[in-house]
């Protein structure tokens, strides 16, 4: 006996359906995007320290870098350990720079990535300088990633983005802001559900 088309024409469906799954890594990232404002602007400033040890700052430097990595860890969608694997600089015709730095995704400690990310700065954005200064020490080196997605008029999702160094006392801070945050639930009714599609 020979299959209908009908069950022909499925098996070819469900096939096509199976080899489209396998293809291009997972499917779309589902997000909670708040909105971006002010007082992210200076959290979240797309740009990097190089504090590898709080301790030897002392005194109100140390207290400043505590209120400024709690306030990452408390507004941020995402925290990540990330390896910056190419560094790029971009110039358009207004010969205005852009960097761009592709960064490999090592873990997640909160929220969820694509494997691969960019986070990009602008020249008139504040975080460019950090990056300038340190351009020479920023490709192979891991760090810690807080990430606050921003959403555009026309609906665009962008990363807006601190880097610090993944040194074991920075490391440690952070894990234990993120055991203080996961014991706090918030729901403010200002998030909404963004699908995010992995390229």
């Amino acid at each position: 006996m020979t299959p209908s088309r009908s069950t022909l024409s499925r098996l070819a469906l469900c096939l096509c359906l199976a080899a489209f799954a396998g293809c291009g890594g997972g499917g779309p990232i589902v997000r909670d995007v708040t909105p971006f404002t002010a007082e992210h602007e200076p959290a979240f400033e797309n740009g990097l320290d190089m504090v590898r040890d709080p301790e030897a700052l002392g005194g109100a430097w140390l207290r400043t870098w505590e209120d400024e990595i709690d306030r990452r860890v408390s507004l941020a969608d995402v925290v990540a350990l990330v390896t910056v694997k190419t560094f790029r600089t971009d110039v358009d015709l207004e010969r205005n720079e852009t960097y761009r730095l592709v960064t490999q995704v090592d873990r997640e400690y909160l929220g969820e990535l694509e494997d691969e990310v960019v986070l990009s700065v602008s020249a008139s954005e504040a975080g460019f300088g950090t990056i300038s200064d340190n351009e020479r020490r920023i490709l192979d080196t891991q760090f810690i990633a807080f990430i606050k997605f921003q959403e555009s008029a026309d609906g665009t999702v962008r990363p807006r983005w601190h880097l610090s160094p993944a040194s074991e006392p920075v490391a440690r801070r952070v894990r234990d802001l993120l055991r203080t945050r996961r014991d706090v639930v918030e729901d403010d009714g200002t998030r909404r559900r963004v699908i995010v599609h992995r390229n």
